[in-house]
């Protein structure tokens, strides 16, 4: 297990973790190369078990509060699972709930309730025998979600024209993003590092749930999902109830 350093001065940051790890296969100062080491970190710091890291900080676009997903039966472009977007691009507005169409329009899911214990997180991962070394700064948090007073089952219908929904029963609705708004990620090799600044309020962790469909598209229940994260390939273990990340070199990627 990985030996957790102590940190004996005062830190900048109102929570600062450092651990002593492996980090031999860090093969460039790319930052795809470099997340797979962090991104477990993030999942485990600002996540707290319940929320899952996104599985590439290049792809955060598509974590979005409703943005669907639908299951592949077989691996399409090499992944199990196909982005269809946000909500409000998936939905059959003449037969939806007009408020609802509305609400979604409007895009208002920040959560004004939600404090985040820390304004700031510092993560170092260091291979000293190396030299490399893996640092990511997270500053100002804000969490977006679908409100509870906000039932989306029987009052949104998704378009079944949508050829990716052609024969789907389910999809699955980002519900729980948490985000932060300026993002610093710093890269090293040796003696050469990157840094990679990244604003805008980013999405890093994330919840979901699955929506049954009906066959006139119509949302018509929903049921929880349990997320195990360990690495970047995502794989379905039984069409009822988890997505489950398989540890073989086999597994297939997904968004």
């Amino acid at each position: 297990m990985p030996k957790k350093l102590k940190v004996f001065v005062k830190s900048l940051y109102s929570h600062e973790i450092r651990k002593d790890v492996s980090l031999v296969d860090l093969k460039s100062l790319k930052l795809e190369d470099a997340w797979p080491f962090i991104r477990e970190e993030i999942e485990t710091e600002i996540g707290s078990s319940q929320l899952v890291c996104i599985p590439h900080i290049t792809e955060a676009d598509l974590y979005k509060v409703t943005s669907l997903f639908v299951y592949n039966d077989k691996p399409t472009n090499g992944k199990m699972f196909t982005p269809l977007g946000e909500l409000k691009m998936n939905i059959d507005t003449t037969k939806s709930n007009t408020e609802y169409v509305r609400w979604l329009e409007k895009g208002d899911f920040q959560d004004s309730k939600f404090k985040f214990p820390h304004e700031s997180v510092k993560i170092t991962l260091q291979d000293e025998s190396i030299k490399n070394k893996v640092r990511v700064i997270m500053i100002n948090f804000t969490k977006l979600t679908v409100p509870k007073d906000k039932e989306l089952v029987n009052n949104i219908y998704l378009d079944m024209n949508n050829k990716d929904l052609k024969g789907k029963r389910s999809v699955y609705m980002i519900t729980n993003v948490l985000m932060a708004k300026t993002i610093e990620f710093r890269v090293t090799r040796g003696t050469s590092s990157r840094i990679f600044h990244l604003g805008n309020a980013s999405p890093l962790v994330f919840g979901l749930e699955e929506y049954l469909i009906g066959s006139d598209g119509k949302l018509v229940a929903k049921e929880p999902v349990t997320i195990k994260s360990k690495s970047l390939q995502w794989q379905k273990l039984h069409p009822s109830d988890q997505l489950y990340i398989a540890d073989t070199e086999h597994a297939t990627s997904a968004y």
